[in-house]
């Protein structure tokens, strides 16, 4: 059996502990990035003292080889290794409600996130998928099965650039539209531009809205 590179890298901690936090957030990097890039982006914006960062570092900075959309095989063994690192991470908050613990992730972290928390449907704080979506080659059944329970409700948000060049909206829709059918409430939005980044402004976050509650959220970077 292949090593699994992923977890010789303890995720990065920023805030209270996961017992006192009123939030945990698991934020996965992108391709070609590391932690760094969301406490930038994405944890600095946020005002909030209570929330708890956990961000999981690629090896090599990146959590498999291919595109997201590639045939399955090309990013074998790396993505079993990517799941495995946030089966990981998962486990260290098994004592913490579901409901407390959001999954978020941009571009292929958000790819990554969305396939993991797809895996596993429960009433999860909230899913927030920052260009990107679930992981698998055109024709592949994106159906989340739910035999053990649906999301109940579970806020979720995708958002991406119409013309992202890496990112194909109609992969955003589609994931959007089968964590609707499992029981999130999706919040969907699509972009006339060609951005491929975390959007700085309030609404294309969510970050301050009344289903995803995360924090006070500064209008601009």
């Amino acid at each position: 059996m292949t090593p699994n590179p992923h977890l010789l890298h303890p995720a990065e901690h920023v805030g209270p502990s996961p017992d006192a936090a009123r939030l945990v957030v698991v934020a996965v990097h992108g391709r070609g990035q590391s932690p760094q890039y969301l406490r930038e982006h994405l944890v600095d914006r946020v005002d909030d003292s209570a929330i708890c960062w956990l961000l999981p570092a690629a090896h090599d900075h990146a959590w498999y080889p291919a595109g997201f959309m590639a045939p399955t095989a090309d990013n074998q063994p790396s993505l079993d290794h990517s799941i495995e690192a946030l089966d990981r991470v998962a486990a260290t908050l098994d004592h913490i409600p579901a409901t407390r613990v959001v999954w978020a992730g941009f571009s292929q972290g958000a790819c990554l996130v969305s396939e993991w928390v797809a895996r596993h449907p429960r009433r999860w704080g909230a899913l927030l998928a920052f260009t990107g979506g679930r992981i698998g080659p055109d024709g592949t059944d994106l159906t989340i099965r739910t035999v053990s329970g649906d999301f109940a409700g579970m806020a979720a948000y995708f958002g991406a650039g119409a013309r992202d060049a890496w990112v194909p909206m109609t992969r955003v829709q589609q994931s959007a539209d089968e964590f609707r059918a499992a029981g999130a409430v999706v919040t969907l939005d699509e972009f006339d531009d060609d951005l491929h980044e975390i959007r700085p402004d309030r609404k294309s976050t969510r970050l301050n809205s009344s289903h995803i509650p995360l924090s006070r959220m500064p209008s601009s970077a």
